[in-house]
């Protein structure tokens, strides 16, 4: 990847696999600092090299920094990967925690979930009203990624019939 960023002929995109040969626009070379962006707005990110005592420390730092504590994996992977990336960060990341002694020590355990109950039947319209939130949808024309859906209980609950 280095020798075509640095020579970008045809010869030398060839001997690319052809993952790193689809994803090497969003790579950089900057004098010998290598840089990753997922697309042209967004902030490019040193590239570490396959290095596991270098990416442990990095991740060590950002997980114990001082103003955070020991953040978790999700807020650890967040911080990180605003500055730096690898490929398969967040796995390492989800690997590296789960060796991280102090951590495993301390985490709270599960927490165990509610039993579900099954709802009232309405006998009426508008007596039991469910609504969701559904978030992360693709962008409408003004921008809205979510959708709040109500549902009138009677009106949508199958009834058995008989005619007889």
């Amino acid at each position: 990847m280095i020798r075509y960023l640095r020579n970008p002929t045809a010869d030398t995109l060839a001997k690319l696999t052809r993952p790193t040969r689809d994803a090497i626009t969003r790579y950089n070379l900057d004098g010998d600092l290598l840089t990753y962006a997922i697309d042209t707005f967004d902030t490019p990110r040193v590239v570490i090299p396959a290095d596991d005592d270098l990416r442990a420390r990095l991740v060590h730092e950002y997980h114990n920094a001082p103003a955070g504590g020991h953040l978790g994996r999700e807020k650890t992977f967040a911080a990180l990967s605003r500055d730096f990336f690898w490929p398969r960060m967040y796995k390492w990341i989800r690997k590296w925690g789960r060796s991280f002694e102090i951590c495993q020590r301390v985490k709270s355990p599960a927490s165990k979930q509610a039993p579900l109950r099954p709802l009232p039947i309405a006998m009426s319209a508008w007596r039991s009203v469910s609504m969701d939130f559904i978030f992360g949808l693709p962008r409408d024309a003004e921008g809205r990624t979510g959708v709040l859906g109500f549902q009138d209980g009677p009106s949508c609950s199958s009834r058995s019939r008989s005619d007889g």
